[in-house]
């Protein structure tokens, strides 16, 4: 499997961000890893609705996602698309090994506080963070293809 980027953003698929993400990659596939959007029948079909032309979308729980991981040998360009870090740190622990992650957005919620303008956490959720990066990910905030990245260690 070719993965180009790993992601982050609580806004899934969504307008002009995730276009130059796609554009900028040359992505031609995004697998949507999340146990609970992969059950809900009628949010998969507006994920499928409101992907891009040309873009294949799967939505799979990480038991699927793994399965496809460990026998896909396409070159397909592939993003793995993220509602919660929790599922990224799922896929380490059943196996998947990646270097870097990208935090999108992350919205804000009574249990988590603000690390940048578009990236709140939980204390859960900086753990997971931390965790990660000292297995040697490089865990990094960046809205934009076209924007700075900024190690997360550095927020958190």
């Amino acid at each position: 499997m070719n993965v180009r980027l790993l992601r982050v953003d609580e806004r899934l698929i969504h307008g002009q961000i995730m276009t130059r993400w796609i554009t900028g990659l040359s992505i031609t596939r995004i697998i949507l890893v999340d146990d609970n959007v992969a059950k809900d029948d009628f949010l998969r079909q507006v994920l499928l609705l409101a992907s891009p032309v040309g873009v294949d979308v799967l939505v799979l729980s990480v038991d699927d996602a793994i399965r496809l991981i460990n026998t896909d040998t396409s070159d397909q360009k592939t993003m793995l698309l993220f509602k919660e870090i929790t599922y990224v740190k799922q896929l380490w622990d059943k196996g998947f090994r990646f270097k870097r992650l990208n935090i999108g957005n992350i919205g804000s919620s009574p249990k988590r506080r603000a690390i940048t303008r578009e990236v709140y956490m939980s204390d859960e959720e900086k753990k997971i963070a931390k965790e990660l990066c000292s297995h040697g990910i490089y865990v990094y905030i960046q809205k934009l293809p076209t924007d700075k990245e900024q190690d997360i260690l550095s927020k958190i």
